[in-house]
């Protein structure tokens, strides 16, 4: 695509799959009028005339409290453009000034379910303020939304496995993100949470990390029940002790926390202990596996090594009740909606999208649907088995600064000024960030991974972010 189509056209594809029958599945996706049970990043459509098919007039209830009155009182009705009951496929187009907005929901038959498609495409001279506006926000959650789809499809064409897991942590991008991907899966998913939030498609049970309670008996099951500890406060804050103390104290405790609960619970199946491979701090030019020792020196850096160790260890000295154990080591998990894109999107939408201090520091990373099957394969849902232990979440091809800006940069088709050092550290401090995620690196691959023949599918760094 040429650098003046992107600022013309544009196009995001969102996939879930779904344990259940395409055919129950289209029920539900090929009926607008459905569309807003289950769908929340917008207020649905309001479709006249019967569903007559092809050319039936549609008004899409637009998101954002800004955006979405403004689009009712001016934007005209859009319609319904193509419908294939035999390929099972609906498309919506919305007209905009100069071009159109095009949804499109696609169902597949897929071996033991169906995968469900959501396509969103632009054209025309507003495509890019209509990205920022409403578009991205249509594809956001899309794995939570097909959750809630699954739900409502009929129990009988539903495909359920006997099992439960329980996630802590469950509420943030990647806590949420697994909650929905086992659950449209036909996996029973509990998540620990600090406050419920309405309409989430997996059963949550309020905790606060510190103290035993009710929640204690969703470890309790007919079923085997397999943990997954991600709790733990984000870690982008100001480099000060305080800060320092909370995100190793959120870590430690929680993970004390669920140890004391599992030990008086039937044994779990499987515990998986969230870390992260920011352990080894600013790496450098070192190569570092799951049998690499950790940095001791200037590279040890306490709010990355320091708080990463702490938490390995109490996980370590906690008598874990659980016949298999994990701690795994988390890179950067891409995807257009990781939190992370958002601060390095900012810089390059505003031509500031060139290399970070020297540009050379290594970025590992590991695509969203990647992290995801590592998970399935821990939990014994898929294939290849990967042995218990320590193991490192990261695809084979991590990246220089430079190289991961410059794929930033060819998803949007602007040029960017280099930042230097001294940007970040302006910008981190106004936004209460901490300029050393950005400044530092580490060049982190997986061998546990590689000698069990796992296969990674997200290796192309600018296509996994662009969606």
């Amino acid at each position: 695509m040429s650098t003046q189509n992107k600022f013309t056209h544009w196009q995001r594809t969102e996939t879930q799959f779904l344990a259940a029958d395409p055919k129950a599945v289209y029920s539900i996706v090929g009926n607008l009028s459905q569309t807003g049970e289950w769908m929340k990043s917008f207020d649905g459509f309001v479709v006249h005339d019967d569903q007559r098919g092809v050319g039936t007039r549609v008004d899409l209830l637009a998101p954002g409290k800004l955006f979405g009155p403004l689009h009712r009182s001016t934007a005209p009705s859009g319609s319904i453009t193509r419908r294939n009951h035999q390929t099972r496929m609906v498309e919506f187009t919305q007209p905009q000034p100069g071009g159109s907005m095009i949804l499109r929901w696609q169902v597949d038959e897929h071996e033991g379910g169906a995968l469900l498609h959501f396509t969103v495409e632009l054209s025309g001279p507003g495509t890019t303020a209509f990205k920022f506006t409403v578009a991205n926000t249509l594809c956001q959650d899309f794995a939570v939304a097909a959750a809630r789809l699954y739900k409502i499809i009929a129990p009988t064409a539903h495909r359920k496995r006997d099992a439960r897991v329980v996630i802590s942590g469950g509420r943030g991008f990647l806590g949420r993100n697994l909650a929905a991907d086992l659950t449209c899966r036909g996996i029973t998913v509990a998540v620990l949470t600090r406050n419920a939030e309405e309409d989430f498609p997996a059963e949550q049970f309020i905790w606060d990390g510190v103290h035993q309670g009710p929640w204690t008996s969703v470890l309790r099951s007919d079923y085997p029940v397999h943990l997954i500890n991600l709790a733990g406060e984000r870690v982008d804050k100001r480099n000060t002790p305080s800060n320092i103390a909370a995100l190793t104290d959120s870590r430690v405790t929680s993970t004390q926390t669920l140890a004391h609960a599992a030990a008086a619970a039937p044994q779990l199946a499987t515990w998986i202990q969230a870390s992260t491979t920011a352990i080894f701090g600013d790496g450098g030019e070192a190569d570092f596996t799951e049998s690499s020792p950790l940095p001791t020196d200037r590279r040890a850096l306490p709010e990355m090594t320091g708080v990463a160790s702490a938490w390995e260890q109490a996980f370590d000295e906690a008598k874990v009740n659980a016949e298999q154990r994990y701690v795994l080591r988390t890179s950067l998990v891409m995807h257009p909606d990781a939190p992370l894109l958002g601060p390095l999107n900012m810089l390059v939408n505003t031509g500031l999208g060139g290399p970070m201090g020297d540009g050379q520091q290594w970025f590992s990373w590991i695509g969203l649907q990647d992290w995801l099957h590592v998970i399935r394969c821990m939990l014994g849902f898929e294939t290849p088995h990967i042995p218990a232990g320590l193991v490192h979440a990261t695809c084979p091809t991590p990246l220089r600064n430079k190289e991961v800006m410059a794929a930033l940069r060819s998803v949007t088709g602007l040029p960017g000024i280099p930042t230097g050092s001294v940007l970040p550290k302006i910008g981190a401090a106004v936004m209460g960030s901490n300029a050393r995620v950005a400044l530092t690196g580490r060049k982190v691959t997986s061998e546990v991974l590689s000698k069990a023949g796992f296969e990674f599918h997200d290796t192309d760094f600018a296509t996994t972010i662009s969606g």
